[in-house]
């Protein structure tokens, strides 16, 4: 149902480099930057979530409360490589990876906050 996803980020140069890091665990890499609008995906899926750079100053806080990204992994070593990739970058942990019974017996995620305050979830479904 959705084709793709764009956050706005505060600070572009710095957001390229974290994102990098944070989805390259999952496969996705940076394919287009055109300094307006960076474009992270692979050949498989396309290029399916954008950055972009918004001004701070005339529009306020960049995240939104309450909203929230999940990137699907594809099991939970890429969960912990993800999260470990984020912190490495600079995020602020929100909910360190783990098994959630209570909101499923096959979750398995952690959540982060980037630069920006956005909350990124890392979800798998476990057997």
């Amino acid at each position: 149902m959705i084709d793709h996803l764009s956050l706005g980020v505060a600070d572009f140069a710095r957001s390229l480099p974290f994102y990098d890091a944070l989805l390259r665990p999952l496969g996705f890499r940076l394919m287009s930057n055109t300094g307006a609008e960076a474009g992270f995906g692979n050949e498989t899926a396309g290029t399916p979530f954008y950055l972009y750079p918004v001004e701070v100053a005339a529009r306020g806080p960049v995240a939104a409360p309450g909203t929230h990204v999940a990137f699907a992994c594809p099991d939970a070593a890429a969960v912990d490589a993800a999260f470990a990739a984020a912190m490495a970058a600079g995020a602020a942990e929100a909910r360190a990876p783990a098994r959630r019974p209570e909101l499923s017996a096959h979750y398995y995620g952690a959540i982060v906050l980037d630069p920006d305050g956005h909350r990124l979830e890392l979800v798998a479904s476990l057997a």
